[in-house]
């Protein structure tokens, strides 16, 4: 089994989540407190906006719903995770009745369903994704809205996973829906994150789509490794790591900062701290080893160039050193983008986003990959 990422990507003390990202933090927070309306995370793979989105909303005045939309498969999955997330985080005591571990005669229950009846929402369609989706989001936002104080709002994280899997017109559907919703609830602000330049960072430019100028673009980076020394000035205050031990594991790491802190904590008790963050990398690779090798596996399934590109950019060659028609390239490379595994982190520049699967893939290479490299490909 490999590092639980979700947990490290959500989770840990403040010096794992600000260190190397405390300016996107600041203007993340800022454009929070403003209350746009709705905010489109544009954020490279990787890099720490998860940890920092939670961060940002636990410092907001109102309430809050934090949605993950990586286990819905469609808008009415999403529907029901809103609506599940909304009882757990805004009324607790009412989630055991909400997933069916509670009498249905339970106080805090019955209270729950009299309040979306007033609202006109049907708790039932709610609980069990029956009926039309279009229904059931509307009805979720109702019930962000209902448990939420004055103002509240709701992020869904990881929305553009759902949005790339999505044909173009329900994705088109979906992204108007939650436009419309929001409209009729001023006092909700919306957060949609995403990879960059995925499918809602484009329709807020696009005249003909439903989300068209609806709101505002933040784009995040992931932070060059020199990031995390730099904030450690400002974060050592609550860590007593080591400045050069920090920097070593974020170089390893490239950046990623919850491989960075996984990194530091495997470190051994070597004579230097770059022999000690290089043992902690060890440790990480072989912990995640198996994973990784069954991740190389699946990019069968992806695109059938999908193993070639990974393979070139691994090893520093350019996607097109593969040999296949361009067309089909840049098709395998929109993929694996959309599925959060290759960004850009300049134009015309493209690479893997988890450094582990790059690490493997270098340690095992196709044969072509070499022959690529003397000829300077």
């Amino acid at each position: 089994m490999g590092p639980d990422t979700t947990r490290m990507e959500t989770s840990g003390p403040a010096e794992e989540v600000l260190t190397g990202r405390i300016a996107e933090y600041q203007e993340l927070l800022g454009l929070l407190v403003e209350r746009p309306g709705l905010t489109v995370v544009a954020a490279d793979p990787w890099s720490g906006t998860s940890a920092l989105l939670r961060a940002a909303l636990e410092e907001l005045d109102g309430d809050w719903v934090l949605v993950d939309a990586r286990p819905a498969a469609d808008a009415l999955d999403l529907a029901m995770s809103i609506a599940d997330a909304a009882v757990e985080q805004l009324e607790p005591e009412a989630a055991a009745w909400w997933s069916g571990n509670a009498p249905p005669t339970s106080a805090a229950g019955l209270r729950l369903s009299r309040t979306l009846n007033l609202r006109g929402a049907n708790a039932e369609g709610l609980r069990s994704g029956a009926g039309p989706w279009d229904r059931r989001m509307d009805e979720a936002v109702e019930l962000v809205t209902a448990l939420g104080r004055a103002s509240v709002t709701l992020a869904i994280d990881h929305v553009g996973l759902l949005l790339s899997a999505l044909p173009d017109r329900d994705a088109r559907e979906l992204l108007g829906v939650l436009r419309a919703v929001r409209q009729r609830h001023p006092t909700l602000d919306l957060v949609l994150v995403e990879h960059p330049d995925g499918v809602a960072s484009a329709a807020l430019s696009d005249a003909e789509h439903p989300l068209f100028r609806a709101g505002h673009q933040l784009r995040l980076r992931r932070p060059e490794p020199i990031r995390f020394v730099r904030d450690l000035a400002i974060t050592r205050g609550w860590t007593g790591e080591r400045v050069a031990l920090v920097n070593a594991a974020a170089e390893l790491a490239d950046g990623v900062p919850a491989l960075t802190w996984e990194i530091r904590e495997l470190a051994a008790n070597e004579s230097s701290h770059e022999d000690r963050a290089l043992a902690g990398w060890r440790k990480l690779r072989w912990a995640t080893g198996l994973c990784t090798a069954r991740q190389w596996d699946s990019l069968r399934r992806v695109h059938p160039l999908a193993q070639s590109i990974v393979a070139a950019l691994a090893c520093d060659l350019r996607p097109h050193a593969v040999e296949a028609n361009s067309k089909s390239i840049n098709d395998a490379l929109r993929r694996l983008r959309d599925l959060g595994m290759v960004w850009q982190p300049l134009p015309r520049e493209w690479k893997l986003s988890d450094p582990l699967l790059a690490a493997w893939t270098r340690d095992h290479a196709p044969a072509w990959v070499e022959r690529r490299r003397r000829v300077g490909a």
